[in-house]
């Protein structure tokens, strides 16, 4: 009886509730959505490398910016320090990055690829077009123009925000 009655309060208080942004319409959840779609199709391209999602984005991190310190590369990827450590250790292993002290900072290191590492980033670059184009099918040439120009305007927005809530 009393589950029946809790069952009971809960259905009125959810048609109390203002009606959500159709998922359609919110942001939030599209973007969310489609960052998760795309992890998922990502970690299958890598597997068949041997490389898991998060050792191709450090790998891409340090491909990006040469030379850029451990700390900020876990700021970057919004992982705990000694998380990326341990991909670090996994990739420097495999002869794909090397640490290098940091000379302004002798506790700090900074992060270079390094040869062996060409084909992978080749095959990331590879999988992303792959990916993207599908993604992006059915959409004008113009479209995807529009869309880029908006998501780059959104990440300064954005960044902006973060920076002053």
């Amino acid at each position: 009886m009393s589950s029946s009655i809790a069952t009971e309060s809960v259905t009125e208080f959810i048609h109390e509730l203002p009606a959500l942004v159709p998922e359609q319409e919110s942001l939030g959840f599209l973007l969310t959505d489609n960052l998760r779609l795309t992890r998922r199709i990502a970690a299958r391209y890598f597997e068949q490398y041997n490389l898991t999602l998060a050792q191709a984005r450090a790998l891409l991190g340090v491909f990006r910016w040469q030379g850029i310190r451990q700390v900020d590369l876990a700021d970057f990827m919004e992982i705990q320090p000694i998380s990326l450590a341990r991909l670090l250790d996994q990739l420097a292993e495999s002869g794909l990055i090397e640490r290098r002290p940091d000379p302004k900072d002798r506790r700090a290191f900074q992060l270079y690829l390094l040869p062996a590492a060409a084909p992978i980033i080749t095959m990331i670059n590879k999988a992303t077009r792959e990916y993207q184009q599908k993604a992006l099918e059915g959409l004008s040439p113009e479209q995807v123009q529009v869309l880029f120009h908006g998501l780059n305007l959104m990440r300064e927005n954005l960044t902006a925000l973060s920076r002053n809530p």
